[in-house]
């Protein structure tokens, strides 16, 4: 693992992805709902909070899987904007772009076969800090 092998089109996609959660899912929504970036996570993490415990209905358990792991991944990415600020997303996006290239060039680059590499990589990400962040 960690994942694979991070290439430019993978972290564009995730870059794309987290942009779109906050364009689309919190500002278009705010706008139109006439209500605050906070109060439009805060109905988001209550959404996404009631699917995920329907999720288990799901009958493909891959789909299911998948389903259930965007959906977490949403969650935790808004509860990261929410306390880093919504305003600082486009730095939020470059340090989740930065932080999963590292996580990836350590492991293949200097860990990948040595005992307790998994250990080493994490004792090695917790050291990477959002700066002037939470």
């Amino acid at each position: 693992m960690p994942l694979c092998g991070f290439n430019q089109k993978m972290l564009e996609g995730i870059g794309n992805f987290n942009e779109g959660l906050v364009e689309h899912g919190i500002l278009d929504r705010s706008e139109k709902k006439k209500q605050t970036a906070e109060q439009t996570i805060n109905r988001e993490l209550e959404d996404m909070s009631c699917f995920l415990k329907e999720v288990h209905n799901l009958t493909d358990p891959n789909i299911r899987e998948l389903t259930e792991t965007l959906a977490r991944y949403a969650c935790a990415y808004y509860k990261f904007v929410q306390k880093n600020g919504v305003s600082n997303y486009p730095k939020l996006i470059n340090f989740l772009n930065k932080f999963y290239f590292e996580m990836d060039r350590k492991y293949y680059s200097e860990l990948e076969g040595e005992k307790d590499a998994m250990k080493k990589l994490v004792e090695h990400l917790n050291k990477i800090k959002l700066e002037g962040g939470g």
